[in-house]
This record gives structure tokens, sequence and C-alpha cells, in this order.
């Protein structure tokens, strides 16, 4: 009797062990099913690479706080660009002299909702260009250099543009910013 009762307990002890991982592989995402939550930079990048956390950008190793955010689409040229920078302007869609800042460019074209993917560094997309200006001691510095992205704009209004972006430059300081970001729309 009982060693029918250890046996009985031990597979009681089996079952709910069975129950207990089984419920926390419920809760667990499956592979590729939501972006990998870092803000790492990447290579070669992927939709999926971007992180659901909010935009971050990193100059020279060191993290920038993004605080202004803006759209702006351009009447006469027709280009469209999405800034991030450091620094809020005196009055909203005002011009920032020294900041420490991401922009990208689609030259003469939109930017419009749903993803847009440049994955390599070699890879080009028609009219698109990305710098980032890194405030020093005697005026700003513009680099332009290789460049990757990931974003995805999921939603534009007359006032907001929201997404999730990571964009990444080659070279030595890995300089990038990701993260999902809400931009003032700006018409100029």
């Amino acid at each position: 009797m009982r060693l029918f009762l250890v046996k009985k307990s031990f597979l009681v002890l089996i079952f709910l062990s069975a129950i207990i991982v089984s419920c926390n592989k419920e809760n667990e995402q499956s592979p590729g099913s939501e972006s990998s939550g870092e803000n790492k930079w990447r290579a070669e990048l992927k939709i999926e690479d971007i992180p659901d956390s909010p935009v971050k950008g990193y100059i020279d190793g060191k993290e920038i706080k993004i605080e202004y955010i803006n759209f702006e689409t351009w009447r006469g040229s027709g280009d469209n660009v999405l800034n991030f920078g450091d620094v809020i302007p005196k009055n909203k869609c005002g011009f920032i002299e020294t900041d420490n800042s991401f922009h990208l460019i689609h030259k003469g074209g939109e930017i419009k909702t749903g993803e847009l993917l440049k994955s390599s560094f070699d890879q080009t997309l028609d009219g698109y260009s990305a710098y980032y200006i890194v405030n020093g001691e005697n005026k700003d510095k513009n680099v332009t250099m290789q460049w990757n992205c990931a974003m995805v704009i999921t939603e534009m209004n007359e006032k907001t543009v929201k997404g999730k972006l990571i964009m990444c430059f080659k070279d030595d300081a890995k300089n990038r910013i990701a993260g999902s970001f809400e931009a003032i729309r700006c018409n100029n």
C-alpha cells in the first residue's frame, strides 16, 4: 500500500510539473513574432530587429536622449525628412542650431505608412539618404556614411507620424538610433 501511495504521489508531481511548464510556454512568443527588444548595432537588418522600446540614439558610444522628433514635408522640393534630436526648438517645427541628431531623407518623394527596409550598408534605396550631426565644441559636425535602416510607419495624420525604426551607421563607434516614436508633422 505504501509503495502504491509513493507511485501515485510521484505521478501527481510529474503531472503538476508538466502543467507548470506548459503554462510558461503559452506566455512565450514564437521566434520572429516580435522584435528583439534590443537597441543593438547591426550590419544586417530585418524589420523584426526594431525594438518596441522608446527611441534612443547613440553617438560616439554615448546615449543621447531624443527630446524632439519631427516629420517635415517640403512643399517646393517634395522632400520628406524624419528628424530625431536632443534639443527642443523654441517654436514647433523651428530650426535647431546645435544638437545631436539623426536624419532620414527621401529626396523628392514621400515616406508612406508601411515598411521600409534597407537591410545592408551596401544596398541602395533610390532617393533616400541618412546622416547624423554631432554637437561639437566649435560647431556641429554633419556625418554622412554608409547606413542601413528598418522602419515601420504605423500611422500618419495631419499632426503626427507614428512608427518605429532602427538605423545604424557603418563606423567604428557603431552610431545608431532605434525604437518607437511619435513625430510632430511639419509642412515647410
